[in-house]
């Protein structure tokens, strides 16, 4: 909710301090003295008139990521390894964690591909940190993928290859890491 703190007959702060439960705002008005009263209200953002568009943008980024990680939070078994529950669509889809071969990023969303299933779509944020890149289980191989350590069966010429016909490249940034695991893994001497 974004509140213009200068409404004629009660201003957006007095509005907000009358509601026994205030839902989370983005306070908007000139005058830059209201900032710290509206960080006590627990304000989500207190924007400055003029209002650009970048700092608009940030502020419903600010909005989006606080109410996505609520969400997050509820749907999400957070103390187990061995499974997780995924967002996808309008249903939540527990995932076990050792059927995943796989997370495809792309942009704002991630697909999640497992052994003998369809992959689920999701959101970053239902997939972030917790259960999959949390574990030793799995490792960041390229800016759009994190792979399974423990699905790998072929790895050629900077790819990682699942099923003989899903290719994963190791990207530079990464390559380094990548080679630690196999050499403490795979290789004892140098592969």
């Amino acid at each position: 909710m974004f509140v213009d703190i200068n409404m004629p007959e009660l201003t957006g702060m007095e509005f907000v301090k009358s509601l026994s439960h205030p839902p989370k705002v983005i306070f908007t008005t000139a005058y830059s003295e209201y900032a710290l009263e509206g960080f006590q209200v627990n304000a989500l953002d207190y924007l400055l008139k003029p209002i650009g568009y970048p700092a608009f943008l940030k502020s419903a980024e600010k909005a989006r990521d606080w109410f996505e990680s609520r969400e997050q939070k509820t749907t999400r078994v957070e103390a187990n390894s061995e499974f997780l529950f995924i967002k996808s669509e309008y249903k939540i889809i527990r995932i076990n964690i050792s059927d995943i071969t796989y997370v495809e990023g792309m942009r704002e969303y991630v697909r999640i591909h497992m052994v003998g299933q369809n992959p689920v779509m999701s959101t970053h944020r239902h997939v972030k940190a917790r259960g999959v890149s949390a574990t030793d289980k799995f490792m960041r191989v390229h800016r759009s993928y994190i792979v399974n350590l423990e699905k790998i069966t072929t790895i050629e010429r900077n790819r990682i290859i699942f099923d003989g016909k899903v290719y994963i490249p190791i990207s530079e940034n990464y390559k380094e890491k990548f080679q630690e695991f196999l050499n403490k893994t795979f290789c004892p001497s140098r592969c």
